[in-house]
This record gives C-alpha cells, structure tokens and sequence, in this order.
C-alpha cells in the first residue's frame, strides 16, 4: 500500500482536537473501506481537490514556505515561520497589537491553500494570508494578503464571520459535518466523519452496500442510495446535425449531488443526504451582484447556477461527461472535451474560431467560458456555454469574451468582426432576456409583462424563468405577474416556486394567500419555509380567513422558518431575518430584540442596524432611531446603507442640509446606487443646490441612460435653470427612449418655445 495511501487512512481518522466525532466513537475511514475493492477512484481520489480539501498541517499537507518569509502587512512585517512541530504567523493588526497564531489545519490546495488557526469557543478561523501555490513561472511561490482591502468592518476580514470555517466553509471541505452551534453560550462543537471531501461525501453512508458486498442475500442492492451517474454515455449528431444522446437518458441525482456545494447557496440545517439541494440548502438565483443580467458569473457562484442556464444542462449532460467524478480533472485534454460531442471538423477549425493554431482563442473555453479571477489568483470558468454578444456589451454593458482577450479594442469592433466571420448567424443580436432583466433591475420597466413572457416561456431554462419571476417583486402587481405566478406554483419546479414567492411579494395579502398557499405543503424545506414567512401576516386576519387545517399548516411552516434561522444563530441575518417575520406579525419589542440579539451575535452586521432603526421610528421614537444608527456609524462609517438611513432620519426633522451630508457619503460609497445618486439629487435640489442637483442627477443618469423618467427629470432640471440647449439635448433623448409618445412631442415644443424668448 502506498505511503499516499496511509496517509489518507490517517487523515480521514483525525478528529478536531477537542472535539468529540458525531457518534463519539471512532469513525471508520471510507477510503479503506471502499479501496478494498475500488482501488483506482480511491488513487484518483488522492489526487484531487476533494482529498486535499482540508489536511491537519503537517509537513506533507503544507505547501507554503514558513521559513522566516515576511511580508508588509498594514505597514509592518508578517512573519512565517516553524517552532518545534507548530507552523507559525506573527503580524500586528490595525490597532497594533501583536498575534502570533498557530496554524492547525490546511484549506484548499491549488491555485492558492489557505490556513486554519483555533480560535475562542470552538471557532476555526483562516489567517489573512494565503500561499500563491502556482508555480514560479506562473507568478506564484509566495505569500501575499487575500483581502487587503478589507477593514474590520467587513465580513472577509480574517476575525469576523466570512472568515469562520464553523459556518462558512466545512459543510463543503469535510464529510457529514454538524455544526452543533449553542447560541446560549455562542461556543461550537463542531464535528464531521473525514475531514476532507470523503467517498460518503457524494456517495452517501456505504453501509447497505457493504453489507451486500459481503455477501448479505437480504439486500438487492448493488449501488448507493444517491444515483450519480451521468445521465448519457455521450452524444452523437442525428442526420439533420443535431445532437442526441447516444444511449437513453437515465435518471440521475449528480448534478444536485455537486450542486450542494458547487452553488451559491444558503444554509439550512446540517445536511441529511449529499443530494439534499432543496431541503438543507436554498440556491440562488440569477440576482444583481452575483450574476451579470445575461446570466454570466459575477460573484463567486460556484458552477451550478451558470451550468443549468446552458442548452448542455437541458440536452442531459451531467458533469461527469467531462470530469472525472473521482480526480475531479477533465477527462480529456483541451479541445477533445467538447469534441466528444461537438464534430472535430466542424467546430476545431479555423473556419469556426478563426484563430490560429496554439495561439489563445482556438480553444473552446476561449470564446464559450470566459474565465473569471477570484481570491487574486484563481480563474473560473462560466459554465453556461454562451456565445459571445458584443452587441449586449454595448447596450447594457455586460461583458463578452471577445474583449475580454482584446482589451485594446471596443465592443463595436467585436461585433463587426463577428459579423463577418459568421454573416448568416441568428445568435447575434437575438433578442435576449438580459435587456430585460438590466431594464428591471435599473427600474425601467412599469409592467411585468416583459417579464412575464420570460417566465412563462416553456423553452426558457427553469433558473431564468425563476429569475424573470424573482423581478416582479419590485413591480406593482398586475395580471400578467399573477398568470405567472399561478402557473409557476402548479408547476412542481423548485425554482419558479421561489421565484413566485418573491414575485407575489407585493400582492395584496389575502391575494397573495390564494397564490402561495398550496407551497405550504411543497416537499423541499426550502420553499415550504420561504412561502410561510411570505404568508405569515394571514396569523393576524380574522379565524374566519383561514380553516383550523390551514391556521395548522401556516404554523407548521413559521415553526420550521424559526428553527432554519436558528440553525445560523452565529449570524446576524439570521437573528435579523426573525426580526422581520416578528415585523409582520406586528410583534414590534420582540423584532426590537431579534434586531439587538443579531447586533450582540455580528456587530459589524449593517442590514441590523438599519432594521432596528426603522423600527424605532415606527414607534415614532425618531431620536432612538438615529441613536442606532449612530452605534453602526461608529463602526462602519463609510456604510452606504447607514449613511443613507441616518440622511432620512435628519429629513424627517427637518435638518435637510446635515441629511445631505449622510446622502453624499451614501453615493459615494455606492457609486452604483441609482437610488442613492437620484435621492441626493433630488434633496440638493430642495436645499437651494440646483446646479449641484443636476450633476448628482446626471451621475444617476450614466448608471442608466435609457431610463425615460430619469431623462425627462434631467431635462426638466436644465430648464428649470434657463439652460435650454442641455434641456432639449435630453429631450431628444427621450425622444429617441419613447418615439411615439405625444406628451414628449408636446414637452419639446413647450422647450423650443420657451428656448426663443
């Protein structure tokens, strides 16, 4: 046996010093157990992510280099180093205190491996340095700061809660772990199996089937209980060059297996089965921040949302039709992935990438998975296969892998260079649902009816049918959200079922219970919970609104929407998410203590202040409100959404020129705020400020030049200052945004009218 081989045995045997295992006994180690007869995936196995996941640190498991190496850090040196056995940090903070922290287990292995320390209650949390483990050549053998931009306020700075391995990161870095959280005592006792990504981990427990393998006649079981097959040996083009599989599609539970951890994803409770995506996890949709409007990765997602938006998703195929399950690397090497299916002659050409050989953009992934860098040095692949679109660049600015490469070049020149090479395409410039969603998410639209035809559109992928629906809720309700809402209720899809109850959000509530009602008794714990709280106020109708079983189920849903937020009682959101639902049911002390409890839990959580502010001002007590959010302004006071309240608070009293003080700081912090920008455009205005008024409008503008109201107001501003030349240049504009409306025609001579006395 291997020393490789031992040393897995050994690692998946470790237990966190000082923590008891699941069973307090000793667990058994699934590589042994299954390298009796599997010995090849155990092999590849060790070679993997999966295995190297997370590894007491030890001389084998550590690639960095603690050999006295410094770096600057907050303007002084951070020194690593080895004692005896121990592996070693010194560095001072921004208060210039000294630590000296003592690294317990390794995170991750390559492009970069993190380090875990022990902190106070049971915590583990990761040190603020990371080892570029690329090569040499690559940039990589050296230490450097994974998040020097962040301030103690932030939660990825190496002490708070984006940085704790209890609550962020073990679910998916070990096996069967439990959280085990006392929120009495706020301490941790955590546990787990293995503490890497084991077998059991994607698997699930191998006990039936090693029973069987031992002969038990009183199992017919060959397998595990998690099918994770791939759905399709392949595929192979029809006679009419479309692709089809090349043996039936099977069922399969793979992609919600890797989708437990390869997504964006919520927390719900400790994980009962490796493909439980919907009852210990809510997924993400394609929101502002994480995705781009087209659906292109944005924020670290993790794979799952971009794969399933992808025509690969909807024809079958599985992860492991280009991985292998085991190593976790692609089976075959650069363009033979996708040749497996898509014909060699056809698309690994020069007729079709029109790039030349062993020169960047003749690979697939080139123009098909733009890559984006996270953590500095770690570039992922966008997995939903997309074409690239110049075109949405230049209308909606999102990116496209054509300038990703030619940076030099613009947008246009991408588009007309695509246009030669493929004159007869019907990709390019096709109407696209991210013109739709940017005109959403800008608040340019007046209606859901653009949305809803997404939504309801039976070729469209189910996460953006979801995401089309999650978007009505900024929207008056209308016929056209509730035909989309009723529809993606009956449908028994998880997504569109989240999607609807976020875009029934703004229904009427006894409307909104006729809607959302049946997902009380949906299967998953994710929309079951969801629904509960969006129907919570129903408590407070009259008995007669509600049957006895219907009062019953509601609770039931409440009851288990309590339990999840308190499964992430080390959170603040959690203990601010009960606030609210105690909001709704017009429970105003105890949201006042759900709000203070998620303040003592994560002082640096803003979302709790802002509630807890608002709150006090329901009570009408406006100068306890502006008290809290004097607290939170004393530990963040660059907060956008702080700055924001506090500026609506002094509004309230009349003391307009201080609010804008707090408005200008909450506009500048967010640059990409429309409603920042607009408001404190609109407040400098009141003030006496016009020319000033129009300057933070037009930085509201260039955020969103296509929206007509924001236009006409700048337009309007310009007149109102006698400066008709600007007035009518944007009146122009909004001629162009509305061509046929005639209360513009009659605005615009109203300006070129008054432009001639």
């Amino acid at each position: 046996m291997t020393a490789i081989y031992f040393k897995a045995m050994i690692i998946a045997f470790t237990i966190l010093s000082g923590m008891a295992s699941a069973s307090d006994t000793q667990i058994n180690d699934p590589a042994a157990l299954c390298g009796n007869c599997h010995q090849q995936q155990v092999k590849a196995w060790q070679q993997s992510h999966h295995f190297h996941a997370m590894e007491p640190a030890g001389p084998e498991s550590i690639l960095a280099a603690f050999t006295n190496e410094q770096i600057t850090y907050l303007g002084r040196p951070a020194r690593f180093f080895r004692q005896d056995d121990q592996y070693l940090v010194t560095f001072f903070d921004e208060h210039q205190r000294q630590h000296t922290l003592s690294v317990v287990y390794t995170f991750g292995y390559r492009p970069l491996q993190q380090y875990l320390f022990r902190a106070e209650s049971g915590k583990l949390q990761l040190i603020p340095f990371a080892w570029d483990s690329r090569s040499k050549a690559e940039g990589g053998q050296r230490w450097f700061i994974l998040h020097p931009e962040q301030s103690k306020s932030d939660s990825f700075h190496w002490t708070q809660m984006g940085q704790n391995w209890n609550q962020m990161c073990a679910d998916c870095h070990s096996t069967n772990f439990e959280k085990h959280f006392n929120s009495q005592s706020n301490t941790y006792q955590s546990t787990y199996a293995s503490v890497n990504v084991s077998c059991d981990a994607c698997h699930g427990s191998p006990t039936r089937h090693l029973a069987w393998a031992k002969g038990d006649q009183g199992i017919k079981h060959r397998g595990f209980d998690t099918a994770i097959k791939a759905k399709t040996s392949g595929f192979h083009p029809d006679e009419n060059g479309a692709l089809v599989p090349v043996t039936p599609l099977q069922a399969s539970r793979q992609i919600e297996t890797c989708a437990t951890c390869h997504a964006r994803r919520a927390q719900l409770g400790d994980r009962q089965a490796p493909d439980d995506l919907f009852n210990a996890f809510q997924p993400s949709l394609l929101t502002t921040g994480l995705y781009f409007p087209d659906g292109q990765i944005q924020d670290e997602v993790y794979v799952w949302g971009s794969f399933v938006q992808s025509k690969m998703y909807q024809a079958g195929v599985t992860c492991t039709n280009c991985h292998n399950p085991h190593s976790g690397q692609l089976k075959l090497s650069g363009n033979q992935t996708c040749t497996q299916c898509h014909t060699s002659a056809t698309y690994d050409s020069e007729q079709h990438h029109h790039h030349q050989a062993f020169n960047a953009g003749n690979q697939c992934v080139d123009c098909h998975m733009s890559a984006t860098t996270y953590m500095q040095v770690d570039p992922r692949r966008d997995h939903s296969f997309r074409v690239p679109r110049p075109d949405l660049t230049q209308t909606i600015g999102t990116p496209n892998a054509c300038n990703g490469c030619h940076q030099d070049q613009s947008a246009q020149w991408a588009q007309t260079q695509l246009h030669q090479w493929f004159p007869a395409s019907q990709l390019q410039n096709e109407q696209h649902f991210a013109t739709v969603f940017h005109a959403a998410d800008q608040g340019m639209l007046t209606d859901s009816t653009a949305l809803s035809r997404i939504a309801q559109n039976s070729n469209t992928p189910e996460m953006i049918r979801a995401s089309a629906l999650s978007r009505m809720a900024s929207m008056p309700p209308d016929a056209n959200a509730m035909i989309a809402i009723t529809r993606a209720v009956k449908k028994d899809e998880p997504l569109q079922r989240m999607g609807a109850i976020q875009a029934a959000g703004n229904f009427p509530l006894e409307q909104r219970w006729r809607l959302l009602n049946p997902l009380l008794h949906d299967p998953r714990l994710s929309i079951r919970t969801e629904a509960a709280r969006a129907l919570a106020p129903m408590l407070l109708q009259p008995a007669s609104q509600l049957t006895p079983g219907e009062y019953k189920q509601l609770n039931a849903g409440l009851r288990e929407y309590q339990t999840v937020q308190r499964y992430q009682a080390d959170r603040g959101y959690a203990h601010t998410a009960l606030g609210n639902l105690a909001l709704s049911l017009q429970q105003i002390e105890d949201a006042i203590g759900h709000f203070n409890q998620a303040i003592d839990v994560e002082p640096i959580f803003i979302p709790a202040y802002v509630n807890l502010a608002d709150t006090y001002r329901l009570k009408q007590d406006e100068a306890q409100s502006r008290h809290v959010l004097t607290q939170g302004l004393a530990l963040a006071p660059e907060a956008a959404a702080l700055n924001y309240a506090m500026a609506m608070s002094l509004v309230r009293s009349q003391n307009k020129p201080k609010a804008a003080t707090y408005l200008q700081k909450a506009a500048e912090a967010e640059p990409e705020s429309l409603r920042y920008h607009y408001t404190y455009s609109l407040l400098l205005k009141d003030i006496g400020q016009p020319m000033q008024a129009i300057q933070a409008l037009k930085r509201a503008y260039h955020l969103s030049p296509n929206n007509p109201d924001l236009v006409y107001t700048l337009s309007q501003s310009y007149a109102e200052v006698s400066n008709y030349q600007a007035a009518l240049f944007y009146a122009a504009q909004l001629r162009r945004l509305l061509p046929d409306n005639p209360q513009v025609a009659h605005y615009i001579e109203q300006l070129q009218a008054r432009s001639k006395r």
